[in-house]
């Protein structure tokens, strides 16, 4: 497997990571974020943590999918670059 063919495949599987890793704390921030019918002001208080928490894992998910993103677009011009300069010396 050459190099170019490597970084295309490590960049689209990077691409496609950043992408559903934002989903994973959003659906449990959609469940916590659900409100109980009659809370008492402990379950109010623990269900205000629970969101403050999965907010914090959402943002922290995002700012790792971005840099997974930009790495695997890096990747992915890597791999376009040499896979056409490669063509072109081989005449193909």
């Amino acid at each position: 497997m050459s190099r170019a063919r490597l970084a295309l495949t490590a960049g689209v599987l990077l691409l496609i990571t950043s992408c559903l890793l934002p989903c994973l704390p959003f659906l449990d921030l959609s469940g916590i974020s659900m409100p109980y019918q009659d809370p008492t002001p402990e379950m109010l208080e623990k269900q205000a943590a629970d969101i403050t928490a999965a907010e914090h894992r959402l943002a922290v998910h995002t700012a790792i999918a971005g840099a997974l993103a930009v790495i695997g677009l890096a990747a992915f011009i890597y791999a376009w670059k040499h896979r056409r300069t490669r063509k072109a010396d081989h005449g193909i």
